[in-house]
Order: structure tokens, then sequence, then C-alpha cells
């Protein structure tokens, strides 16, 4: 089997085998740290979340909340290019109709930093936000559509680039929708 065909056997088999979680794309803006012209950009997003639901959590028989994140993200920014996948830790609840989010990772990431190539890696990342449930969703269980609204800290070190420009960071707003799996 190839390499790139593995990931997506291994989500079919969690999620057919009694795992819950959610995948989604996302789209935004993304702001410098360090307030220097022209550095602010977009980014846009995939991610997927999955945990499980026949581990029970506390008194309420609620699935257990905290999932492994994975993601790919690309930031288009006039002074940086960069495309990352990060992994990490999330908690959620289902969105009934809103719950918060809270995702923590670390990401791997290739970059171009004002004409310069760079790798990064072990750069942290953590993200809050809401996910709200379509109206024909209320109601406990189920599969659908979700949307969400997020903002992330992302840090991206740059290993080959040196001087000021070694550590930057990012703030991203991101608005997304995603399938949610129970």
């Amino acid at each position: 089997m190839r390499p790139r065909g593995i990931l997506p056997v291994l989500g079919a088999a969690l999620l057919a085998t009694g795992c819950r979680g959610w995948g989604r794309v996302q789209a935004g803006g993304a702001y410098d740290l360090k307030g220097r012209n022209q550095t602010s950009g977009h980014v846009v997003a995939a991610d997927l979340a999955v945990g499980s639901k026949r581990v029970k959590w506390g008194n309420e028989g609620r699935p257990f909340p905290f999932v492994l994140h994975t993601s790919a993200d690309v930031l288009l920014a006039p002074e940086r290019k960069s495309f990352g996948w990060g992994t990490g830790i999330g908690v959620y609840r289902e969105p009934r109709p809103v719950s918060p989010y809270a995702l923590l990772g670390t990401s791997f990431h290739v970059d171009e930093v004002r004409g310069r190539f760079s790798v990064g890696g072990v750069s942290p990342y953590g993200e809050v936000g809401i996910l709200t449930s379509v109206p024909a969703r209320y109601e406990d269980g189920g599969d659908g559509v979700f949307v969400s609204l997020g903002i992330t800290g992302a840090t991206y070190v740059n290993y080959l680039v040196g001087g000021n420009d070694t550590f930057e960071g990012y703030f991203l707003l991101k608005l997304g929708v995603g399938w949610e799996k129970n």
C-alpha cells in the first residue's frame, strides 16, 4: 500500500469501529503578531478530530470529550508562504445547538519567508472556538453538518532563515464548515 493511502484507510477504520469526531475545511485571515506592514494575509485549512464514543465520561454517560487532532494549513501572506501539518489533542462536546472546543498541538511546516526557504518543526499552536449544528440537528446523537468559528495562536520557528525572522507568531481567525460523526 502506498503511504498516502494509509491515512484514508486508517480514518475509515476508526470511524467504522466506534469512533466519533469531525472533519472540516476552514478559511480566514492571518495577522502577524510583530505588527509589521504587509505581513497579514489569508489562511486555508482542513482538519480532522477523532475520539472514542465507547468510552463514557462522568455520570451522564456522555462520550469521552478528548480527541486526537490532525490538520493541514496554508498561510498566504505577502512576506510568508507556509504549508503546515499539525498534530495534537482537543476537547469538544456535540454542538447541540452550540458547544465550545479547544485544540493544542505542534506543527511541522515548509515556508518561503521574505524570499528565503525555511523548514520548521515543533512549532506550537492552540485554538479555541465554538461549533454550532444546523437547526435540524438540535437533538442528541446523529451525524451531520456544523459550522465553526475559531481563533488560533500559531507560532512558526524558521530554522533556515535566521536573524530577526527565526521566530514568528500569528493570530488566525477561521470560519469553517464540517461534518460530525457520532
